[in-house]
């Protein structure tokens, strides 16, 4: 038998007979003070402990061989000790110059006679100083599937983030709530300050065309849904734009670690599901120690405060804000954590109830109970199994608050005369309710089948696999009361809807580390499937006797009928090769190939290639050694998006009631040759440490989409009404930069101050698309060769002043006169400005110092404008809600004019309601001409010596004509102060308070959010991030989407304080 085969056979056989052996210690910080639940373990086995509050951790039952022991704590740099267990303790066989190797028999290594390898049975005092990993640079991250680098050595920009600290000093919402303003690249915004609305995530640049432009998110491995519920439907249904979010459904509380990937090059191996980027959410684990469970409290009161206030050209705006008020704020959230490294397991409970700003708070709450379970078991060795379970209940009433013409706003805001649609009682009644139950589960496994041998590194081989099932019922109504006043819905009106969802993934994987040479190499092959099904009914019916009998069944009409069910599902396989040379030079190679049923009967499959570089400059001679960190990186990597569901089907049919009975009527036209556009990424880097003092991570990107879906209209003449097809003709070009910057400058025990400063510019344009598609308003466009997104129309830069020749009329001279109807000067029809901000930047302050923590961020965003449609629709004939144009237009003495044109309402004359002063009355008609004519020319001129006022007047009211929307664009630029935080911790005081018995720690907290906002002078609009489309986005070339940054009576963010205790038990 030869020699290595001779060798594999004894290790193999003495790794099962021989005597095991033990390795204790303690962990310490640089400080002396014990690091409870750090995690020590054998690299490349199972074998591992975790440390108490004493920091003294033990691992027991190792079998006979060399080992690398590693020890890791968050926020703290790893250490490493190789370690030989064998039969023989050191201690007591001190005076052999035999290895334990040569005890048994065998060969001992060149490398084994290192002075640092810790040899014996029973090892002893092995114990860690960690050094403060300041600024996270060796946290591991995903990178991609089945692959994980630390953040020294990966090849692409993954952002991480870790809320624990800030859940700790505030209370947020939900998920986006939390991110805002913290990642570069990144920029999310609320739709609407209406409690439980969606947020709008913007990644780089856009994702290119299509898509709904939100990442795909992951929940410990479970890709869940990210959609908003009833934000559009029929008039019974819909809120008005704005609807609840799918992720108001998990608690920020539960949440431990946030990654994201945010382009192609780094989400490659997510293929049609990565173009906008991956969000992986990772929820708290068990702790393990050895002093039992921990148990922590956390109790949040606050509110919701209309600190706001509309532009005071709103004739009604303080009846507007007389119908606001504070919204309470109560949350309760409990966990457990605790067990050991085999065992740990993590509980949590909670429950939110939060209101909204309209002062009905029986329609303007949610309310969220949530349950967490986690567990991690490590039954043998070579197996680590995971389950994840979360279940979720939501109750919430969402008003009309939002673009809808029973809104608070649109009915104060809009008319000079309030209540045009409604009156306050009827409106008191409205609130549409949505219930869901959302359980979420999922079970992983990781197994290494030769675990015993080390030949080729195959105890490093592993198989992994997850299963897991997002599975949510979701119960919508809404009530229009009979006896109320609504304009269409006056004889009462109710409507349901019931929904069930579920979406199930199967992961299988296997990898395996080994070593040529010095090159570390990991190949991984993996597959993914993801299966969605929904169903859901439709019904609603009017003509209600009475309100006080509210079943849908006493409705004597049925005006909405429907049902649907759809299923979908998406495969992809991932190769992966991973390579390191010499620990300086790193490259992945990947391919993903995908497989959908939205995919057309000519494609039904497509795939991705990917690679990515990078390697560590500071190793180097002749870079300075105050770098901890210098790393270069490059990667390319292509990802797309999926067409839509029913894209590739050649005709969808839809039943249908005529006069001549029911029937079927083709209700789409799809294309069998669809493909999902493609989106290809090259991404470039800089990454680097300086000592403890400072980080400084840099990026940047070129993207290009290609093959984009449009949605052309088909000619009427095909016999196909007003349908539409859908073409991969249209491509996108988009680049981009982004800069994080860290500082830690002062670092002492009883002072910490830590800096954080961000900046991104994204850039993007169309370069194919055919026709461009507008919004409803003929204001925002998608057009080749502009921006997505694109403010388009006719500038109003001013008035003509025209002078009449009164030759005409037999007089001698002329006179200057201004012509309201038509006396303006346009610029040519062209491009406004974009929409969304080209330049974004965070700056953040946290200070610890002795007992006290304070925590400050800011938010800056320029380069783009926002329409205020809320202002342009109050300013319209026979509204008049705002001053803007009738002001001058009195002014101007052409309030009577327009009366007499009907334009405006005879009693927004000044004669009936002056809202100047006669001071202010610049203008008048020429009165001379106008009976010199019998009537037949007016002309508007100045009162004389006013003339220079007059002609300012005159462009005034040009620039706030609302027969030009783009009169309502302004600057968007802003700064935010978005958050402010400030807690103590009681800890040392428990004694004195004879609490030490009872609690472990104590904290209290107080914050705000959104505290203050700076707009650019002579700016109108609220806020400058609300849009009236919600958070999902549309298909290009549908009708009336993409109204970003468009207002229309959406209700602002609130100023949301938060004052609350965290308990440790």
């Amino acid at each position: 038998m030869s020699k290595p085969i001779l060798l594999f056979f004894i290790l193999f056989s003495l790794n099962i007979h021989a005597q095991s052996g033990v390795i204790q210690g303690t962990v310490q910080d640089g400080n002396g003070e014990p690091l409870w639940g750090s995690n020590v373990y054998l690299l490349g086995t199972p074998l591992g402990a975790s440390t108490d509050s004493a920091g003294y951790y033990k691992i027991e039952n190792i079998p006979i061989n060399k080992y690398t022991l590693v020890c890791d704590y968050i926020g703290y740099r790893s250490e490493e000790k190789s370690i030989y267990i064998s039969e023989f303790d050191i201690e007591e066989d001190d005076q052999s110059e035999q290895s334990y190797l040569e005890k048994i028999g065998l060969e001992e290594g060149g490398d084994d006679s290192d002075l640092e390898i810790l040899k014996g049975k029973n090892l002893g005092k092995v114990d860690f100083i960690l050094e403060e990993d300041v600024f996270n640079s060796q946290e591991v991250v995903v990178t991609g599937v089945a692959s994980e680098r630390s953040v020294e050595v990966s090849e692409v920009a993954v952002t991480r983030l870790k809320p624990r600290k800030f859940n700790e000093s505030t209370s947020y919402t939900d998920f986006g709530s939390l991110l805002m303003a913290k990642v570069s690249g990144l920029d999310i915004r609320k739709a609407s300050g209406t409690v439980g609305g969606g947020f709008r995530f913007d990644m780089r640049a856009g994702g290119g065309l299509n898509g709904n432009e939100q990442p795909v998110v992951y929940i410990d491995g479970m890709r869940v849904v990210n959609d908003e519920i009833g934000g559009a439907g029929s008039n019974a249904l819909t809120t008005g734009g704005q609807g609840i979010s799918t992720l108001l459904d998990f608690n920020p509380d539960d949440i431990e670690n946030i990654e994201i990937l945010k382009g192609p090059a780094a989400a490659t191996s997510y293929g049609t599901n990565g173009s906008n980027g991956v969000v992986f959410i990772e929820t708290k684990k068990g702790n393990a120690g050895q002093d039992g469970p921990v148990f922590n409290y956390k109790q949040t009161t606050g509110r919701n405060s209309p600190q706001f206030s509309v532009d005071k050209g709103f004739q009604n705006r303080d009846l507007f804000h007389s119908l606001l008020s504070d919204g309470a704020i109560r949350d309760n959230y409990f966990s457990m954590s605790g067990g050991d490294y085999t065992f740990r397991h993590f509980i949590s409970l909670s429950r939110r109830h939060e209101e909204g700003m309209v002062m009905w708070k029986d329609k303007n709450y949610f309310d969220r109970n949530t349950l967490r379970a986690n567990f991690d078991i490590i039954p043998q060795d070579n197996l680590t199994l995971s389950f994840n379970t979360s279940y979720s209940t939501i109750d919430a009433t969402m008003p009309p608050s939002d673009n809808h013409i029973y809104s608070v706003s649109y009915n104060t805001l809009v008319a000079y005369n309030p209540w045009q649609e409604s009156d306050s009682a009827s409106i008191s009644q409205l609130g549409i309710n949505f219930k869901t139950k959302r359980l979420i589960s999922s079970a992983s496994i990781k197994y290494y089948p030769f675990s015993n041998v080390y030949r080729f590194g195959l105890n490093t081989f592993q198989l992994h696999a997850k299963l897991g099932f997002d599975d949510a019922e979701r119960h919508n109504s809404n009530l229009f009361p009979a006896g109320y006043n609504y304009a269409l819905f006056n004889s009462g009106t109710k409507a349901l809807e019931k929904t069930n969802e579920r979406n199930t993934i199967l992961d299988l994987g296997a990898a395996h580390n080994y070593r040529i040479g010095q090159i570390i190499s990991t190949s991984s092959l993996s597959a993914q499937f993801f299966d969605r099904k929904w169903e859901g009914v439709e019904i609603a019916r009017d003509s209600f006797g009475q309100n006080a009998v509210t079943d849908i069944g006493s409705g004597s009409n049925i005006t909405v009928a429907g049902e649907w069910i759809g299923n979908s599902r998406d495969a992809g396989a991932i190769l992966t090769q991973e390579m390191s040379f010499l620990d300086q030079y790193f490259l992945t190679l990947s391919y993903r190939k995908d497989y959908s049923s939205a995919l057309g009967s000519s494609s039904r499959s497509i795939g991705y290639p990917g690679v990515r570089f990078s390697t560590r400059l500071d190793k180097f001679d002749f870079i300075p050694g105050q770098f901890q960190m210098l790393k270069f990186r490059a990667a390319y990597g292509e990802s797309g998006v999926l067409p839509a569901h029913t894209d590739g089907q050649n005709l969808l049919w839809s039943g249908s009631v005529g006069g001549n009975g029911s029937g079927a009527m083709i209700s789409g036209v799809g294309n069998p040759d669809i493909e999902p556009e493609r989106i290809k990424e090259l991404e470039w880097g800089l990454d680097m440490t300086w000592g403890n003092l400072f980080s400084l991570e840099i990026s940047s990107y070129q993207q290009w989409a290609e093959n984009s879906v449009i949605y052309r209209p088909l000619s009427p003449s095909l016999g196909y009404g007003n349908l539409s097809k859908p073409d991969n003709i249209g491509s996108m070009e988009m680049e981009g930069f982004e800069a994080l910057l860290r500082a830690s400058p002062i670092r002492k025990k009883d002072l910490n101050v830590n800096l954080s400063l961000s900046y991104s510019w994204n850039d993007n344009t169309i370069k194919k698309m055919g026709d461009p598609v507008f919004d409803n308003y003929g204001l925002v466009t998608i057009r080749e060769g502009y921006p997505k997104y694109s403010l388009w129309g006719q500038k109003v830069t001013g008035s003509r002043i025209d002078t009449f020749n009164l030759a005409l009329l037999g007089l001698d001279g002329s006179i200057p006169y201004f012509d309201p109807l038509n006396g303006f000067l346009l610029e040519d029809e062209g491009f406004i400005d974009r929409l969304v901000p080209e330049h974004t930047g965070n700056f953040s302050v946290n200070v610890d110092y002795k007992l006290f923590d304070f925590f400050m961020l800011f938010e800056r965003k320029t380069g783009f404008s926002t329409a205020v449609g809320g202002m342009w629709w109050a300013t319209g004939p026979n509204n008049n809600g705002h001053t803007g144009w009738l002001s001058s237009m009195q002014k101007l003495g052409l309030d009577g004019l327009f009366a007499s044109l009907n334009a405006i309402p005879i009693e927004m004359t000044r004669q009936v309601t002056p809202i100047i002063s006669e001071e202010e009355v610049v203008g008048t008609i020429d009165y001379n001409v106008y009976e010199a004519t019998g009537g037949a020319v007016i002309l508007p001129i100045a009162i004389p010596g006013r003339e220079e006022e007059w002609a300012n007047t005159t462009n005034e009211f040009a620039q706030a004509h609302p027969g030009f929307s783009s009169n309502y664009a302004e600057d968007g630029s802003f700064t935010r102060l978005r958050e402010v935080s400030f807690g103590v911790k009681l800890d040392r005081y428990l004694p004195l308070l004879k609490l030490d018995n009872a609690i472990s720690g104590l904290r209290i907290f107080a914050s705000a959010n959104n505290v203050k906002l700076w707009r650019p002078k002579g700016t109108v609009g609220v806020d400058p991030e609300l849009n009236m489309s919600g958070a999902i986005t549309g298909p290009i070339g549908t009708t009336g989407t993409g109204y970003r940054s468009v207002e229309v009576h959406t209700m602002p963010y609130p100023t949301t304080y938060n004052f609350g205790l965290n308990i440790r038990f």
